[in-house]
């Protein structure tokens, strides 16, 4: 059994909502809860720009402070997640209400998939963020704005949120990062696409190098691309095998009194 000091909020990524076939941290939270951990998982917009995001996740966090009767949650966080979190820490007058940030496969430096994106025909990238965020909004999304979401996750655009969103001296954070090599052919095509953007060693999404952020405790190897991390997809034991990783995270922030 393990108990942290401060319960456990799992952040979602981007284009993640509770859909049957496309849920982030699929049977990771009953796992965690089976092994004594507080755990919570976001629901904030699939695809919101990360101002709206935060807003909506200091709500979430602010009712979980409630629930649980104490003063500071840890958070683990998964792709743009991160920079979610971030934000809210930073911004939004959160810092005195998190004890970590542990951000996976966060894209820290920027997208240059979003870049790439981002130049398509503007009446193209228009007609697709229009049908876009109509489908979200119909899944829950309150404020969706997939053109936003990737204007804010462009190199350039990081670069600028990283001068303006200093980490707090008062939480402690950390990053993961993942790399795959292609040979699935489930994610064949994600991954050259992002390896020819990104220039880098990739999850099929995110680079290595753009995934650390503050104290990187290293790259979880070659078999665990960017949605089988948070147990979107996989094998009963691969699933499981995810779990694992978690509690060993959280087992680490225990350790640390968090």
């Amino acid at each position: 059994m393990i108990k942290t000091r401060y319960p456990i909020v799992l952040v979602h990524g981007m284009m993640v909502k509770d859909f049957r076939f496309w849920r982030s941290f699929r049977g990771i939270a009953d796992f965690l809860k089976a092994q004594g951990v507080a755990v919570y998982v976001s629901d904030q917009d699939g695809v919101g720009a990360v101002a709206t995001n935060a807003l909506q996740l200091k709500e979430e966090i602010l009712s979980v402070l409630q629930k649980e009767n104490c003063e500071k949650v840890n958070l683990i966080a998964h792709s743009k997640g991160g920079v979610d979190c971030r934000y809210m820490i930073t911004h939004l007058d959160m810092a005195k209400h998190v004890a970590s940030l542990t951000t996976l496969s966060t894209p820290h430096y920027g997208s240059g998939l979003s870049e790439k994106l981002l130049k398509m025909p503007r009446f193209m990238a228009k007609s697709i963020a229009f049908f876009t965020d109509l489908f979200y909004r119909i899944c829950g999304d309150r404020q969706p704005d997939i053109l936003q979401l990737g204007k804010d996750l462009t190199p350039e655009a990081m670069e600028q949120f990283n001068r303006d969103t200093p980490n707090m001296p008062s939480v402690y954070y950390q990053s993961y990062s993942s790399s795959i090599t292609g040979k699935n052919p489930l994610v064949f095509i994600p991954y050259n696409i992002s390896r020819h953007c990104e220039q880098d060693s990739t999850d099929g999404m995110v680079s290595v190098s753009s995934s650390q952020w503050g104290n990187y405790q290293g790259n979880l190897g070659d078999d665990l691309d960017h949605y089988k991390m948070v147990g979107v997809y996989g094998t009963k034991k691969q699933l499981a095998d995810v779990g694992e990783f978690y509690l060993q995270i959280i087992a680490q922030l225990q350790a640390m009194g968090f």
